[in-house]
């Protein structure tokens, strides 16, 4: 069955009090105070009760009796009350969010106190410091015909008023009457709103008046409230609309940014590479036709082919030491796409856990940028380990190179006539210059190490002859 305080709520848009009880229903709600007292102490005016995690606390008149959702099965006072079927009592009450209910002897009448926190709530949070405007309408919403907002042809009549009790705790004051499904209904209400939740006092008839003792014993326990603590209001979520679905939106957009960046990076990216590979094609292709040319010119002569003259030597001891150092320029110098774009999806990654709501996102985000910053730290290990693996495999770490006009030659532990042309990228460093052939296929070259010519004549000719050079 709907109830006065039911349809009154509808009305103050989810304002969170809670629907009354009935005195005689099967259906009312009710709970013990001594499961939720701090302190109860019997005085001349009845018991001292505090309501359990508030700061509210009040008294309990004399000769009734008050029972919370805490209440156990077996309390005494359920049968002095006129309580038989107590767990039906317990559901209903938990169904409706009454936190105390209090009764005369054999259920004559019923108090109710309803507790809930909505956003009408939350939004006043306190009704001590709402102004006259925000009271004036509330209140004149209280007074509007009830038929309307119950759509059940009820026609309920309300009139509503201020009031404040000997404590300065602010109310409205609400008596309700009318016929609602067939029954003449009366009831009256204290409403008001403590620390972000809203609070009714209420006691209700069915076809019959509100007796005087109910309605006094209904003001006896509003007068006794007193609040221990106002708390303050939390800070207000001033997101926008359409900022709160961007930030919603925010993930989905960033993995569109960043698949549409990767996108873009790599198409740029092979098409530079192409062109490079176009490049060194060219220039492989020139080198082989004057080394055939040369070949073909001294074999008409009826000689063999001269070597070319060598202008610069360099002795280089590749000692794992140099090894170490060479991995960690590898990691700065030739792989910056990977620490970088790691290092930037971590720093994403954080601040995506720390505006996360949830836990476990949050852990996933964490987990997540720590590997993206330890995986490139890893690397320059793992490029010693495969290079310090070749040297260990041969008896010495000596590489000798020989460097001519078009090519330079690798003897001792590996091998080789390259020409310039192959060189993709050289980097000069303070104590050397690493040559790559390949992603994988580098050439170290000490400073200090050389047997013919400087560091300042294999740089002009690497600079000369190598398009890929770059000084660190």
């Amino acid at each position: 069955m709907k109830k006065l305080t039911a349809a009154l709520l509808s009305l103050l848009l989810c304002v969170g009090t809670v629907c009354a009880v009935p005195a005689f229903a099967a259906s009312s709600s009710s709970a013990s105070s001594q499961a939720q007292t701090a302190s109860a102490a019997s005085t001349a005016k009845g018991t001292a009760f505090t309501l359990k995690d508030t700061y509210l606390k009040m008294t309990i008149p004399d000769g009734l009796y008050a029972f919370t959702q805490d209440t156990a099965v077996g309390d005494e006072n359920l049968a002095k009350a006129g309580i038989a079927d107590w767990l039906t009592e317990k559901k209903t009450m938990q169904d409706r969010n009454t936190v105390l209910m209090v009764c005369a002897p054999q259920r004559l009448y019923t108090l109710n106190l309803g507790q809930k926190s909505s956003s009408t709530t939350q939004k006043y949070y306190n009704m001590k410091t709402m102004s006259d405007a925000d009271l004036k309408s509330l209140m004149d919403d209280l007074s509007k015909p009830q038929s309307s907002a119950t759509g059940d042809a009820a026609s309920i009549k309300t009139n509503a008023k201020r009031y404040t009790n000997a404590a300065g705790v602010p109310f409205f004051y609400m008596e309700m009457s009318g016929t609602l499904e067939g029954k003449s209904v009366r009831e009256v209400a204290y409403f008001t709103i403590i620390n972000g939740a809203g609070y009714t006092f209420e006691t209700y008839k069915e076809n019959a008046k509100l007796t005087a003792a109910q309605t006094a014993s209904l003001k006896e326990l509003v007068d006794s409230l007193q609040v221990t603590k106002y708390t303050q209001k939390p800070a207000e979520d001033t997101t926008s609309p359409v900022k709160a679905i961007f930030l919603l939106l925010s993930p989905l957009l960033l993995i569109v940014v960043l698949v549409l960046g990767g996108y873009i990076f790599s198409r740029v990216r092979r098409s530079r590479e192409n062109q490079r590979k176009a490049l060194l094609l060219e220039r492989m292709t020139a080198y082989r036709k004057h080394q055939e040319a040369l070949a073909a010119q001294a074999q008409e002569q009826g000689g063999p082919l001269e070597e070319p003259e060598t202008l610069i030597e360099n002795t280089t001891k590749c000692v794992k030491k140099t090894l170490k150092r060479f991995s960690w320029m590898d990691l700065l110098l030739n792989r910056k796409g990977t620490w970088i774009s790691m290092l930037v999806l971590a720093v994403i990654l954080i601040i995506g856990a720390v505006i996360a709501a949830n836990t476990a996102a949050k852990v996933v985000a964490v987990l997540c940028a720590a590997f993206c910053i330890a995986h490139p730290l890893l690397i320059p290990r793992k490029v010693f380990q495969a290079e310090d693996g070749n040297f260990r495999k041969r008896k010495s770490r000596r590489v000798h190179y020989q460097f001519r006009e078009e090519d330079f030659r690798v003897s001792g532990v590996y091998s080789g006539v390259y020409p310039y042309a192959q060189i993709i990228h050289v980097y000069e460093v303070e104590r050397y210059f690493y040559l790559y052939l390949g992603a994988n296929h580098v050439y170290i070259v000490n400073k200090h190490s050389f047997t013919k010519g400087t560091e300042d004549d294999l740089r002009k000719l690497l600079k000369e002859k190598c398009l890929g050079y770059k000084t660190h």
